[in-house]
């Protein structure tokens, strides 16, 4: 009898927790379009743009070939298994030209599976060294790679592999060979999902600073990482309580502080920050019922949208008060599934999870309306 009353108890908190996610995940949202001026496809760009950084003279590098199937092989189209994972150059100061694969170091192999990306630059020689995900086959690492521009490649500089990487998603730099980075389960395969339904906390943020690591952060539905101008202030979104949680930075030891948690209204992906008005932006999915569906089968299309916080608030709590803008829409024909954003002189780079990629040109002048 007690087994059976706890079993019964189980079913209805599952069930409560599903229709919580249900609705917080936007399950009947529909996608509509809402483009802030022309835009264009990014070509060559067919499987997927899931992450974007962005260096000062306007080079955007792009990771591609995402194979999801690491999470549930069974519920994804079995065509992303053939996915090629590469490195793309899209130059915002020539806006009509098609993205470069960057050539890869030998040491990563045949299997490269990119994910979430960072990009650090040396203040004095402008070194370029990109931080980047990989899902190996036999375990987590992230790359951290020097970009030659003369021969658009990327060498090795060193592969970090750690324990405490159970599922990592996304990673920022905060210095040429130190980082945070975001687990977003730590089960995984199919079961990896139990975490959302019962509201496990058991992802973390990883800090790792060249030599060692520690987790300075717990809590459950963890995803993208980004820091400010200056490196006071570190970001993290998390999808299912589509929010934005905003924490102070130790400089010091690399400890998190939350101070603030920002509602967007939707599933908000990777987090891109403006260094010149401090805004955040996001690509977001709106419904995850649509979003599934796009997995099974990438024939299929989801909804893409874009969002920016504005602050309004005092430098120390800038997100004290802020202003919710949506700059980009979309029905998923231009793409499908938006998951990262990037902002350069008017013009934004769209990406997307297993997708294409978008460039569109601000036809409006940024003000409180955009």
């Amino acid at each position: 009898m007690i087994f059976k009353a706890f079993g019964f108890l189980l079913l209805v908190f599952a069930i409560q927790r599903l229709w919580k996610i249900s609705l917080k995940m936007g399950v009947y949202k529909k996608g509509f379009i809402h483009h802030p001026g022309p835009c264009r496809n990014v070509l060559p760009i067919e499987t997927g743009s899931e992450d974007i950084a962005l260096a000062a003279n306007g080079i955007a590098f792009i990771s591609s070939g995402l194979k999801v199937g690491r999470y549930c092989e069974p519920s994804c189209d079995p065509r992303i298994s053939e996915y090629v994972g590469r490195i793309y150059k899209f130059d915002f100061n020539m806006p009509n030209e098609d993205a470069v694969a960057v050539n890869l170091p030998d040491e990563l192999g045949e299997y490269f599976s990119p994910h979430g990306m960072d990009l650090w630059q040396d203040p004095d020689s402008g070194e370029i060294r990109l931080f980047v995900v990989n899902h190996r086959l036999e375990e987590e690492a992230v790359e951290i790679l020097k970009y030659n521009q003369k021969s658009n490649s990327f060498s090795l500089v060193k592969s970090v592999r750690h324990e405490l990487f159970t599922s990592v998603n996304d990673v920022v730099a905060v210095g040429p060979d130190s980082f945070y980075a975001a687990n977003d389960a730590y089960i995984t395969g199919c079961w990896r999902m139990m975490e959302a339904v019962l509201g496990l906390p058991w992802c973390t943020v990883v800090y790792y600073d060249g030599e060692t690591a520690k987790i300075v952060e717990k809590g459950e539905g963890f995803n993208s990482l980004a820091i400010s101008k200056g490196g006071r202030f570190v970001f993290l979104s998390v999808p299912f309580d589509q929010q934005v949680n905003i924490y102070k930075r130790d400089q010091k030891d690399g400890s998190l502080k939350l101070t603030r948690s920002i509602e967007v209204g939707c599933m908000i992906d990777n987090v891109f920050i403006d260094h010149t008005t401090g805004d955040v932006w996001s690509g977001c999915h709106l419904s995850s019922n649509l979003f599934g569906q796009h997995v099974a089968d990438i024939d299929m299309k989801a909804p893409s949208q874009v969002i920016r916080v504005h602050p309004k608030g005092p430098a120390d709590d800038p997100f004290s008060t802020y202003q919710l803008f949506s700059p980009f829409g979309d029905d998923g024909e231009l793409v499908s599934a938006s998951s990262s954003v990037a902002l350069y002189k008017n013009k934004i780079l769209i990406g997307t999870v297993l997708h294409k990629a978008a460039f569109c040109e601000i036809a409006m002048k940024a003000s409180s309306t955009f």
